[in-house]
């Protein structure tokens, strides 16, 4: 059960409706809420450097946005908080996004954090590769909001038959973000088969603890077969294991957290 959430206030779209899910998330499991913005004022300690006046101004032109944009979260957070009975604190520094990020999670037990859908992100936004590097630094669950979906029902739970699913898995259903929402196993890749013993295993485990779970099979290329499968079942969120070996090359080539951050509207439950 979850007793610290932490919400991080970035300002972005849909930002009201990620503080709602945060709040809802700490009202069920009867845990504290905690704010976080950070202002990223790297762009300005080159300034003083910068051939063009135009660019500078422009730096700072990004940086009152994005400060009056987690002003508002702020606010959000406080009135938001009281209507759900939530308790919760907030705080602004100015750091690296990422590192105060990390530093900051490691006293809670999930990061709530938006990452908006294409045609809504920001300048203030993270890109994606950068909350796959939350992720796999912080350790901690982390929980992606689109900004879209404040009450969450179906959850994907995808498995391979790997260490890294197993473990967002069992961190999904020992936390248990969404109180009553509908989970199904998925057997994917190796796992892809009713008969997969890893598979078996799993099914066991899980339906110990969500009485209610559905069970099914996905066979083909996963990163080819789950987005459509996802979409035609009605998922609104998936929960992933990230690899603990993501690095740069990875950020090339993408991978399966990354296609759906950039291909869909669909919330992720990640675990590094």
């Amino acid at each position: 059960m979850l007793k610290s959430v932490l919400l991080h206030l970035s300002g972005s779209f849909g930002c009201d409706r990620v503080i709602e899910l945060g709040a809802r998330i700490a009202q069920c499991n009867g845990a504290r809420l905690r704010g976080l913005s950070v202002l990223d004022t790297s762009s300005l300690q080159s300034a003083s450097q910068s051939v063009s006046a135009a660019h500078a101004i422009s730096d700072f032109g990004r940086l009152a946005q994005a400060e009056r944009g987690q002003a508002y979260s702020h606010d959000q957070l406080s009135d938001i908080a009281e209507k759900f009975e939530v308790p919760f604190d907030s705080i602004g520094i100015a750091g690296n996004a990422i590192e105060s990020l990390v530093r900051e999670a490691q006293f809670h037990d999930i990061v709530v954090t938006a990452a908006p859908t294409q045609g809504n992100r920001s300048t203030v936004d993270l890109p994606a590769w950068q909350l796959i590097d939350l992720v796999v630094k912080g350790r901690q669950p982390t929980y992606i909001s689109r900004g879209m979906n404040t009450q969450p029902r179906r959850v994907l739970l995808p498995y391979d038959g790997t260490e890294a699913a197993a473990r967002a898995i069992r961190s999904f259903l020992i936390h248990n973000p969404l109180r009553d929402a509908q989970c199904r196993l998925l057997g994917v890749g190796l796992a892809a088969h009713e008969h997969s013993k890893s598979l078996q295993a799993m099914r066991e485990y899980c339906e110990a603890r969500q009485p209610n779970l559905e069970v099914g099979c996905l066979p083909g290329p996963v990163r080819r077969v789950l987005i459509p499968y996802a979409s035609k079942w009605g998922a609104d969120v998936i929960a992933l294991g990230v690899p603990r070996t993501y690095g740069l090359w990875t950020r090339f080539l993408g991978q399966l957290s990354l296609d759906v951050l950039n291909r869909t509207h669909l919330d992720l439950y990640l675990v590094g």
